[in-house]
């Protein structure tokens, strides 16, 4: 008989809204301003308005992607697919509009394309049984390829002034992009704490087979979750796009990297179970604040990847130790007790 999932899942396992997980948060943010104020001290620069609206305009699509992917590693799983995502959706897309097309009916077939290819790619996870990294890295392989396909070595530019005004514009003074990344924060945060396919999320993440004894539609609300996270691309990539003003298909590469930084360093389990879209909004302008202060800084772009590099492998460290998944580390702490 099925019973409560809140009963059955281990308290644990399901939520996110705990005292651990808010001082987490408060903790994120106080850094977030330390680092601001040191590289303001390195650089007056960095803290001019006109540059604190770059940097958050640079976040704004890796804020809204990385909303999306919080669902995904919550529910314990990864997708290594979005930057191939990303590329296919907006050449698409933009084919469409050069050739006539209404661009809202352009970005609906965006939209749509990306939602159907997200679900395609939960179906083989929850239904073909095909692990999240292999099935995701397939999808990132193949995806590329067509979209290498349709446009390999083209370079697509001009979209309408209606398009580009969702990445270049102002209202009251505060960058279009960065309001639709908050847009997307606040109802990926209203998703996430307060309905039950938040709940059910996180449930699958903290304990799949208690979840499904439960009565929860396990490999339903996968679907969803990957559904979710292309549609969620498909609004990044547009928002991306309309900044830059051009599209090709070899755009968004590695940008999964960048994203899954976002999510872990916000403090969201990269074992799944637990997750807070706030943390991943702090990561996101956490990694742009870097990447703005060593360019400013004059930082190589090569040393900018290794940097990141290190980011992503310090965030994973630093997940396993909060997660007490370090053997010398919970040893130490045992016996320190």
């Amino acid at each position: 008989m099925a019973t409560n999932v809140k009963s059955s899942t281990p308290a644990n396992n399901v939520g996110h809204a705990d005292r651990h997980w808010l001082l987490q948060s408060v903790g994120l943010t106080a850094v977030v301003i330390v680092l601001a104020v040191i590289f303001t001290i390195i650089n007056p620069r960095f803290a001019t308005l006109a540059n604190l609206a770059n940097v958050m305009t640079q976040a704004s699509h890796y804020i809204i992607i990385a909303v999306a992917m919080t669902f995904v590693i919550t529910s314990a799983g990864i997708d290594l697919s979005v930057g191939s995502v990303l590329a296919l959706v907006t050449v698409i897309g933009f084919a469409f509009i050069k050739s006539g097309m209404n661009p809202a009916l352009a970005v609906a077939i965006m939209f749509a394309l990306g939602a159907v290819i997200g679900a395609f790619t939960g179906t083989l996870i929850a239904l073909v049984k095909i692990p999240p990294f292999i099935a995701t890295l397939g999808m990132m392989v193949s995806l590329r390829g067509l979209a290498l396909l349709h446009s390999a070595g083209t370079m697509h530019f001009g979209l309408p002034e209606t398009l580009t005004w969702l990445g270049q514009g102002k209202v009251f003074g505060v960058p279009v992009p960065v309001i639709i990344a908050m847009t997307v924060a606040v109802v990926g945060a209203w998703l996430f704490n307060h309905t039950k396919f938040g709940l059910y999320v996180r449930a699958i993440g903290g304990n799949r087979e208690a979840a499904r004894l439960a009565g929860v539609p396990v490999n339903l609300i996968e679907i969803l979750v990957y559904s979710l996270m292309g549609l969620v691309t498909a609004i990044g990539g547009l928002v991306m796009i309309a900044r830059i003003d051009s599209t090709q298909a070899t755009i968004g590469t590695s940008i999964e990297i960048h994203i899954i930084a976002a999510v872990i360093i916000g403090g969201t389990s990269l074992f799944g179970g637990r997750g807070t879209i706030y943390g991943t909004v702090l990561g996101a302008v956490l990694l742009s604040m870097m990447t703005n202060a060593l360019v400013i800084a004059g930082v190589d772009n090569f040393w900018q990847l290794v940097i990141m590099g290190i980011v992503v492998l310090l965030a994973v460290a630093i997940n396993n130790l909060r997660e007490n998944r370090i053997p010398v580390f919970s040893s130490l702490m045992r016996r320190s007790r």
